[in-house]
Protein backbone atom coordinates (compact mmCIF):
# COMPACT_ATOMS: atom_id res chain seq x y z
CA UNK A 1 0.00 0.00 0.00
CA UNK A 2 1.54 3.24 -1.08
CA UNK A 3 1.75 6.41 0.96
CA UNK A 4 -1.05 8.96 0.82
CA UNK A 5 -0.23 12.59 0.10
CA UNK A 6 -1.82 15.32 2.16
CA UNK A 7 -4.75 16.16 -0.09
CA UNK A 8 -6.94 19.23 -0.13
CA UNK A 9 -10.27 18.24 1.42
CA UNK A 10 -13.67 19.26 0.19
CA UNK A 11 -17.00 18.65 1.79
CA UNK A 12 -19.58 17.14 -0.53
CA UNK A 13 -23.08 16.60 0.84
CA UNK A 14 -21.62 16.60 4.35
CA UNK A 15 -19.10 13.85 3.55
CA UNK A 16 -15.36 14.44 3.69
CA UNK A 17 -13.77 13.37 0.41
CA UNK A 18 -10.28 13.82 -0.99
CA UNK A 19 -8.23 12.79 -3.98
CA UNK A 20 -7.66 9.33 -2.51
CA UNK A 21 -10.87 8.45 -0.67
CA UNK A 22 -14.12 9.22 -2.46
CA UNK A 23 -17.39 7.70 -3.63
CA UNK A 24 -15.92 6.71 -6.98
CA UNK A 25 -13.23 4.58 -5.37
CA UNK A 26 -15.63 2.92 -2.93
CA UNK A 27 -18.09 2.02 -5.70
CA UNK A 28 -15.36 0.79 -8.06
CA UNK A 29 -14.44 -1.96 -5.58
CA UNK A 30 -17.82 -3.53 -6.40
CA UNK A 31 -17.81 -2.79 -10.12
CA UNK A 32 -19.75 0.48 -9.88
CA UNK A 33 -23.00 -1.26 -8.95
CA UNK A 34 -26.43 0.01 -9.92
CA UNK A 35 -29.29 0.30 -7.51
CA UNK A 36 -30.97 -3.10 -7.28
CA UNK A 37 -34.30 -3.48 -9.12
CA UNK A 38 -35.69 -5.77 -6.45
CA UNK A 39 -34.94 -6.29 -2.76
CA UNK A 40 -35.71 -9.73 -1.38
CA UNK A 41 -33.49 -9.45 1.70
CA UNK A 42 -35.48 -9.41 4.94
CA UNK A 43 -34.43 -6.48 7.11
CA UNK A 44 -33.35 -7.61 10.58
CA UNK A 45 -35.90 -5.44 12.45
CA UNK A 46 -38.66 -5.97 9.86
CA UNK A 47 -38.19 -2.56 8.22
CA UNK A 48 -38.32 -3.96 4.70
CA UNK A 49 -39.75 -0.75 3.30
CA UNK A 50 -36.87 1.29 4.69
CA UNK A 51 -34.37 -1.19 3.27
CA UNK A 52 -35.99 -0.75 -0.14
CA UNK A 53 -35.86 3.04 0.25
CA UNK A 54 -32.15 3.20 1.03
CA UNK A 55 -31.45 0.70 -1.76
CA UNK A 56 -32.89 3.29 -4.17
CA UNK A 57 -31.01 6.27 -2.70
CA UNK A 58 -28.19 7.77 -4.83
CA UNK A 59 -24.86 7.67 -3.03
CA UNK A 60 -24.38 11.39 -2.56
CA UNK A 61 -27.90 11.77 -1.19
CA UNK A 62 -27.41 9.05 1.42
CA UNK A 63 -28.00 9.84 5.08
CA UNK A 64 -25.49 7.70 6.94
CA UNK A 65 -27.90 7.36 9.86
CA UNK A 66 -29.94 5.14 7.55
CA UNK A 67 -27.20 2.52 7.84
CA UNK A 68 -28.97 1.51 11.03
CA UNK A 69 -31.29 -0.40 8.71
CA UNK A 70 -28.36 -2.31 7.16
CA UNK A 71 -25.61 -2.81 9.73
CA UNK A 72 -27.57 -5.45 11.64
CA UNK A 73 -28.36 -7.24 8.39
CA UNK A 74 -24.62 -7.68 7.87
CA UNK A 75 -24.50 -9.62 11.12
CA UNK A 76 -27.72 -11.58 11.27
CA UNK A 77 -29.59 -12.15 8.00
CA UNK A 78 -29.04 -13.75 4.61
CA UNK A 79 -27.50 -11.01 2.50
CA UNK A 80 -28.72 -10.25 -1.00
CA UNK A 81 -25.53 -10.03 -3.11
CA UNK A 82 -26.56 -7.17 -5.40
CA UNK A 83 -27.89 -5.18 -2.43
CA UNK A 84 -24.64 -5.81 -0.57
CA UNK A 85 -22.64 -4.63 -3.59
CA UNK A 86 -24.63 -1.39 -3.67
CA UNK A 87 -24.69 -0.63 0.05
CA UNK A 88 -21.27 -1.75 1.23
CA UNK A 89 -19.59 1.24 -0.51
CA UNK A 90 -21.86 3.40 1.67
CA UNK A 91 -20.54 1.55 4.72
CA UNK A 92 -16.98 2.24 3.58
CA UNK A 93 -17.61 5.95 3.09
CA UNK A 94 -19.28 6.13 6.50
CA UNK A 95 -16.23 4.37 7.99
CA UNK A 96 -14.01 7.00 6.40
CA UNK A 97 -16.18 9.95 7.33
CA UNK A 98 -16.54 8.96 10.99
CA UNK A 99 -12.80 8.37 11.28
CA UNK A 100 -11.98 11.83 9.91
CA UNK A 101 -14.47 13.33 12.39
CA UNK A 102 -13.20 11.28 15.38
CA UNK A 103 -16.54 9.53 15.77
CA UNK A 104 -17.41 5.88 16.29
CA UNK A 105 -18.68 4.05 13.21
CA UNK A 106 -22.13 3.38 14.67
CA UNK A 107 -25.72 4.45 14.22
CA UNK A 108 -28.10 3.86 17.08
CA UNK A 109 -27.42 0.38 18.42
CA UNK A 110 -25.65 -0.83 15.28
CA UNK A 111 -21.87 -0.70 15.00
CA UNK A 112 -20.03 -1.49 11.77
CA UNK A 113 -17.03 -3.46 13.06
CA UNK A 114 -19.13 -5.66 15.31
CA UNK A 115 -21.61 -6.41 12.54
CA UNK A 116 -19.07 -7.41 9.91
CA UNK A 117 -17.18 -9.41 12.55
CA UNK A 118 -20.35 -11.21 13.64
CA UNK A 119 -21.41 -11.90 10.05
CA UNK A 120 -17.90 -12.79 8.85
CA UNK A 121 -18.61 -10.46 5.94
CA UNK A 122 -14.98 -10.04 4.84
CA UNK A 123 -14.74 -13.81 4.46
CA UNK A 124 -18.15 -14.69 3.02
CA UNK A 125 -19.26 -11.85 0.76
CA UNK A 126 -16.23 -10.62 -1.18
CA UNK A 127 -13.53 -11.88 -3.51
CA UNK A 128 -9.84 -11.88 -2.65
CA UNK A 129 -9.32 -8.87 -4.92
CA UNK A 130 -12.15 -6.96 -3.26
CA UNK A 131 -10.79 -7.83 0.17
CA UNK A 132 -7.41 -6.38 -0.76
CA UNK A 133 -9.03 -3.23 -2.14
CA UNK A 134 -11.16 -2.79 0.98
CA UNK A 135 -8.11 -3.16 3.23
CA UNK A 136 -6.25 -0.61 1.10
CA UNK A 137 -9.26 1.70 1.41
CA UNK A 138 -9.15 1.39 5.19
CA UNK A 139 -5.40 2.00 5.19
CA UNK A 140 -5.47 5.06 2.96
CA UNK A 141 -8.32 6.56 4.97
CA UNK A 142 -6.37 5.96 8.17
CA UNK A 143 -3.29 7.66 6.74
CA UNK A 144 -5.42 10.62 5.67
CA UNK A 145 -6.59 10.94 9.25
CA UNK A 146 -3.03 10.84 10.57
CA UNK A 147 -2.04 13.59 8.16
CA UNK A 148 -4.41 15.87 10.08
CA UNK A 149 -3.00 14.96 13.51
CA UNK A 150 -1.19 18.21 14.27
CA UNK A 151 -0.35 20.25 17.33
CA UNK A 152 -0.47 17.60 20.10
CA UNK A 153 -4.01 18.81 20.82
CA UNK A 154 -5.57 17.65 24.08
CA UNK A 155 -9.27 18.05 24.87
CA UNK A 156 -9.70 15.52 27.65
CA UNK A 157 -12.14 12.82 26.48
CA UNK A 158 -12.46 14.59 23.09
CA UNK A 159 -8.74 14.48 22.37
CA UNK A 160 -8.45 13.94 18.59
CA UNK A 161 -5.72 11.31 18.92
CA UNK A 162 -8.10 8.94 20.70
CA UNK A 163 -10.16 8.77 17.51
CA UNK A 164 -7.47 7.41 15.20
CA UNK A 165 -5.84 5.28 17.92
CA UNK A 166 -9.07 3.46 18.74
CA UNK A 167 -9.96 3.06 15.07
CA UNK A 168 -6.54 1.53 14.36
CA UNK A 169 -7.16 -0.99 17.10
CA UNK A 170 -10.62 -1.75 15.70
CA UNK A 171 -8.97 -2.65 12.41
CA UNK A 172 -6.76 -5.09 14.29
CA UNK A 173 -9.95 -6.94 15.28
CA UNK A 174 -11.30 -7.45 11.75
CA UNK A 175 -8.47 -7.53 9.19
CA UNK A 176 -5.44 -9.85 9.40
CA UNK A 177 -3.02 -7.45 7.68
CA UNK A 178 -2.52 -4.64 10.17
CA UNK A 179 1.18 -4.77 9.22
CA UNK A 180 0.49 -3.04 5.89
CA UNK A 181 -1.10 -0.03 7.59
CA UNK A 182 1.48 0.04 10.39
CA UNK A 183 4.43 -0.04 8.00
CA UNK A 184 2.97 2.77 5.85
CA UNK A 185 2.32 4.90 8.94
CA UNK A 186 5.81 4.51 10.35
CA UNK A 187 7.48 5.73 7.18
CA UNK A 188 6.48 9.08 8.73
CA UNK A 189 5.92 10.68 5.35
CA UNK A 190 3.99 13.66 6.74
CA UNK A 191 4.28 15.81 9.87
CA UNK A 192 0.91 14.48 11.06
CA UNK A 193 2.12 10.91 10.91
CA UNK A 194 5.21 11.89 12.90
CA UNK A 195 3.05 13.60 15.54
CA UNK A 196 0.86 10.49 15.74
CA UNK A 197 3.95 8.31 16.09
CA UNK A 198 5.18 10.34 19.04
CA UNK A 199 1.75 10.24 20.66
CA UNK A 200 1.75 6.47 20.33
CA UNK A 201 5.26 6.12 21.75
CA UNK A 202 4.42 8.46 24.61
CA UNK A 203 1.83 5.91 25.71
CA UNK A 204 4.70 3.47 26.30
CA UNK A 205 7.04 5.93 27.97
CA UNK A 206 5.30 7.63 30.87
CA UNK A 207 3.68 6.83 34.17
CA UNK A 208 0.50 8.63 35.23
CA UNK A 209 0.94 12.39 35.52
CA UNK A 210 4.18 12.54 33.49
CA UNK A 211 3.11 12.56 29.86
CA UNK A 212 3.67 15.99 28.23
CA UNK A 213 1.30 15.10 25.37
CA UNK A 214 -1.77 13.88 27.26
CA UNK A 215 -3.21 15.48 30.40
CA UNK A 216 -3.36 12.49 32.69
CA UNK A 217 -5.15 14.33 35.47
CA UNK A 218 -8.55 14.27 33.79
CA UNK A 219 -11.27 12.15 35.36
CA UNK A 220 -11.87 10.40 32.03
CA UNK A 221 -8.33 9.04 31.79
CA UNK A 222 -8.20 7.85 35.41
CA UNK A 223 -4.46 8.44 35.47
CA UNK A 224 -3.61 5.72 32.96
CA UNK A 225 -2.74 7.86 29.95
CA UNK A 226 -3.53 6.92 26.33
CA UNK A 227 -4.62 3.30 26.47
CA UNK A 228 -2.93 1.82 23.45
CA UNK A 229 -5.22 -1.24 23.42
CA UNK A 230 -8.59 0.56 23.37
CA UNK A 231 -10.77 0.35 20.26
CA UNK A 232 -13.92 2.10 19.09
CA UNK A 233 -15.91 -0.98 18.10
CA UNK A 234 -18.62 -2.82 20.05
CA UNK A 235 -16.76 -6.13 19.78
CA UNK A 236 -16.48 -7.29 23.38
CA UNK A 237 -15.76 -10.99 23.02
CA UNK A 238 -12.60 -11.02 20.91
CA UNK A 239 -9.23 -9.31 20.78
CA UNK A 240 -6.85 -8.61 17.94
CA UNK A 241 -6.49 -11.33 15.34
CA UNK A 242 -3.61 -13.69 16.00
CA UNK A 243 -1.71 -12.59 12.89
CA UNK A 244 -1.78 -8.99 14.08
CA UNK A 245 -0.75 -9.85 17.62
CA UNK A 246 2.21 -11.85 16.29
CA UNK A 247 3.23 -9.01 13.99
CA UNK A 248 3.18 -6.39 16.72
CA UNK A 249 5.08 -8.68 19.08
CA UNK A 250 7.86 -9.02 16.52
CA UNK A 251 7.89 -5.40 15.41
CA UNK A 252 7.26 -3.16 18.41
CA UNK A 253 10.51 -3.30 20.38
CA UNK A 254 12.61 -0.90 22.39
CA UNK A 255 14.92 -0.48 19.39
CA UNK A 256 11.90 0.32 17.21
CA UNK A 257 10.71 3.00 19.63
CA UNK A 258 14.17 4.58 19.84
CA UNK A 259 14.54 4.59 16.06
CA UNK A 260 11.08 5.98 15.33
CA UNK A 261 11.15 8.68 18.01
CA UNK A 262 14.39 9.97 16.51
CA UNK A 263 12.95 9.82 13.00
CA UNK A 264 9.75 11.62 14.06
CA UNK A 265 11.73 14.40 15.74
CA UNK A 266 13.81 14.82 12.59
CA UNK A 267 10.64 14.96 10.49
CA UNK A 268 9.26 17.73 12.73
CA UNK A 269 12.44 19.81 12.84
CA UNK A 270 10.93 22.81 11.07
CA UNK A 271 7.38 22.30 12.33
CA UNK A 272 5.49 23.91 15.24
CA UNK A 273 5.55 20.62 17.19
CA UNK A 274 9.35 20.39 17.30
CA UNK A 275 9.89 21.52 20.90
CA UNK A 276 7.41 19.02 22.31
CA UNK A 277 8.90 16.35 20.07
CA UNK A 278 12.38 17.10 21.41
CA UNK A 279 11.12 16.87 24.97
CA UNK A 280 9.77 13.38 24.30
CA UNK A 281 13.07 12.38 22.73
CA UNK A 282 15.03 13.74 25.69
CA UNK A 283 12.82 11.79 28.13
CA UNK A 284 13.24 8.49 26.31
CA UNK A 285 16.60 7.36 27.76
CA UNK A 286 15.19 7.50 31.30
CA UNK A 287 12.06 5.61 30.15
CA UNK A 288 13.77 2.70 28.40
CA UNK A 289 13.14 0.16 31.15
CA UNK A 290 9.43 1.00 31.18
CA UNK A 291 9.21 0.91 27.38
CA UNK A 292 10.96 -2.47 27.30
CA UNK A 293 8.31 -3.93 29.62
CA UNK A 294 5.34 -2.32 27.92
CA UNK A 295 6.23 -3.33 24.37
CA UNK A 296 6.19 -6.92 25.61
CA UNK A 297 2.85 -6.42 27.39
CA UNK A 298 0.94 -4.52 24.71
CA UNK A 299 0.34 -7.50 22.36
CA UNK A 300 -1.19 -9.40 25.30
CA UNK A 301 -3.47 -6.47 26.10
CA UNK A 302 -4.61 -6.22 22.48
CA UNK A 303 -5.36 -9.93 22.42
CA UNK A 304 -7.38 -9.86 25.64
CA UNK A 305 -10.92 -8.42 25.21
CA UNK A 306 -11.06 -7.77 28.96
CA UNK A 307 -7.80 -5.83 29.23
CA UNK A 308 -8.10 -2.56 31.12
CA UNK A 309 -4.68 -1.41 32.30
CA UNK A 310 -0.93 -1.82 32.26
CA UNK A 311 0.60 -4.00 34.94
CA UNK A 312 3.50 -1.54 35.14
Amino acid sequence: MGGVSVAKRRKVEGVLENETINWQRAAAIFGNPRRPHTVWERQFDYHDGELWRIAQTPYKQFDFDDLWYYHQDLAYVELQPELFAYLFPVCLMDWHDTLQKNQCCSHGDSEFHKCIHRGQVLKKMITDVQRSEIINFFGDSFLCRLDDERGFVHRRSKTPAYGWLRRFNSLGLIIPTIDEIWDAWWLLESPGRAVAGLQYCSGLMYFAGENPVFDLRSKYESGDGPRLWEHDSDIDDAGWLEENVDFLGRTLTLDFVNEKVSAAVARLRNEPEFETARRIQNDLPDSEDLVAERVKELPRLLKDPNADRWTI
